[in-house]
């Protein structure tokens, strides 16, 4: 256990993660990071690149960071679009984080013996008791899900496709190849969109700068004409007086 008081999430750890895990557990891994198309490049361009590429890792992004992510990197590195992956949300930690959240308040000053020993106890506390107790019925509960969702697709799925006139399911795989392509293509958006948004943001100028207009024009109508005179004398004091 280390703390990371100053140094934030650099990619040292994740780097250090994926050479565990491609020692131990070999090849046709997938991670999911919530950046895992930018360590993806880190990863090739590190020492480690040559051996995640020939044990056939995988750089994925989690569901509940993914669909903020650009659309062409979606397809690249969405869970859903992942063969093999089935359910998995890669959002196991995220969920682990938020559950740890409650030792905060009994750590947050605590000395880094304390802090440490805190949270090693807290981890193995749910490992032994919650971790473990229910893994046979986690395990059961996702394989009798999955069941349940391919028995779902294969009565509704067929049905989908011939209201949509889609003669197989190999269409799909062409839909999101022709969609990667057409993405990979829009080196800038298109000349129309911008000339578009252009015109709103000039719209939405001039809707303020008239309603700024209005209330100069509502301010100075209500300026009493009684009050001029006044005003006149006082400029004219004021100007003697910078003359002095």
């Amino acid at each position: 256990m280390a703390d990371m008081v100053q140094s934030g999430g650099l990619a040292k750890y994740p780097l250090a993660i994926i050479s565990k895990l491609l020692e131990v557990f070999g090849k046709d891994l997938g991670g999911g990071y919530d950046i895992g198309c930018q360590f993806k490049t880190m990863l090739d361009q590190s020492p480690l690149g040559p051996l995640a590429c020939s044990l056939n890792h995988t750089c994925l992004v989690g569901t509940f960071h993914g669909h903020a992510h650009r659309h062409l990197c979606q397809l690249d590195h969405l869970t859903m679009y992942t063969k093999g992956l089935g359910l998995e949300d890669l959002e196991t930690c995220e969920r682990t984080f938020s559950k740890s959240n409650a030792l905060v308040s009994t750590v947050q000053y605590a000395s880094a013996f304390h802090r440490k020993q805190a949270i090693s106890g807290y981890f193995k506390h749910n490992d032994d008791y919650e971790v473990y107790a229910n893994l046979s019925k986690f395990l059961y509960d996702n394989y009798k899900q999955a069941l349940d969702t391919i028995r779902e697709c294969e009565a509704t799925l067929p049905g989908l496709m011939k209201e949509q006139n889609v003669p197989n399911e190999q269409v799909f795989e062409k839909w999101l190849a022709e969609e990667k392509a057409y993405l990979e293509q829009l080196s800038r958006e298109p000349p129309e969109e911008t000339l578009q948004m252009e015109y709103w943001e000039q719209l939405v100028k001039l809707t303020a700068s008239k309603h700024d207009l209005d209330a100069s024009q509502d301010a100075w109508a209500a300026f009493p004409a009684e009050n001029t005179q006044l005003y006149a004398s006082d400029a004219t004091m004021t100007k003697k007086k910078e003359a002095l």
